[in-house]
């Protein structure tokens, strides 16, 4: 039997470099709908990403939050 094991994101991307702009949350946002809207690549890194430079532990997401969102990823 074989298993494929995937590299923790952790330890793939560096985003200290990487330009950001804000986003302010609206009413029924979600991360998956904002990678939408922002990158039409992979959409579990940029997720990643979001929550990592966000100190954000879980996805929820509250109304007129202000989060900073990579961009050019």
């Amino acid at each position: 039997m074989i298993f494929f094991v995937k590299k923790p994101l952790n330890e793939q991307y560096h985003f200290e470099n990487t330009p950001t702009v804000e986003y302010k949350i609206q009413k029924g946002d979600t991360l998956w709908g904002i990678s939408r809207k922002f990158t039409n690549k992979n959409h579990q890194e940029f997720i990643y990403l979001i929550k990592k430079i966000n100190n954000l532990h879980n996805s929820l997401l509250i109304e007129d939050q202000i989060l900073i969102l990579p961009v050019n990823i």
